[in-house]
């Protein structure tokens, strides 16, 4: 939707909680909800559909780990079916969907030329929500590097204490999957954080044996 800058417009309605989103074989663009959801918790109908990572616009696409209030996304799927969205989600992990994370980009958006010479070279660093998560014993780790230099993958404990490195080497710019196997490790809380440069993030994730 596009309004004159200069005028302001209310719109009235309810606190959206759930909803439920038919899509089909193929890329989709899907809405939100009231409130963030966290794209590991959305279920599917047939349970397990296979999708890709969740992907906004920023000036560019941007991989996200959840669905926010007022903005749409795109989600390639593997069948027909329906995604479930819902600010209280289902505990049977049976019914979530498979995320799985391609070098592949949406429809190029409006307005925008496509960049035929490498067109899955990220504006930003990305670091993305593991899957599966929780996990047993192996898990996939999917990021977005935009810029050459040295990359650093280290998994921590709940103490802070450093459990295993994931990889430690240079790399350059491009979408990657990362497959890590915590085998050797107990069950539990687990942090996992990325360094590339500047940049910096942390998240969680479950190893449950």
């Amino acid at each position: 939707l596009k309004f004159p800058v200069t005028e302001i417009f209310s719109f009235d309605g309810y606190l959206l909680l759930k909803d439920t989103i038919d899509v089909t074989s193929g890329w989709n663009i899907v809405g939100s909800l009231s409130y963030p959801v966290d794209v590991s918790t959305i279920t599917s109908n047939p349970p397990g559909l296979v999708t890709s990572e969740f992907v906004g616009f920023e000036n560019g696409y941007v991989s996200s780990d959840s669905i926010q209030p007022g903005k749409a996304y795109w989600v390639k799927v593997s069948g027909n079916g329906q995604l479930i969205l819902s600010t209280n989600p289902l505990l049977n992990a049976s019914n979530r969907i498979r995320i799985v994370p391609t070098s592949e980009l949406p429809p190029t958006p409006p307005d925008v030329e496509p960049n035929t010479n490498n067109p899955t070279i990220p504006n930003e660093f990305v670091l993305e929500q593991n899957y599966p998560n929780p996990f047993n014993p192996t898990t996939n780790f999917g990021l977005r590097i935009a810029d050459f230099g040295l990359v650093t993958l280290k998994v921590f404990n709940v103490l802070g204490v450093e459990v295993a490195t994931v990889f430690n080497e240079t790399m350059e710019p491009g979408v990657y999957n990362m497959r890590w196997d915590a085998s050797t490790l107990p069950s539990g809380l687990y942090f996992y954080k990325l360094t590339a440069g500047s940049f910096t993030d942390v998240k969680k994730l479950v190893l449950m044996k």
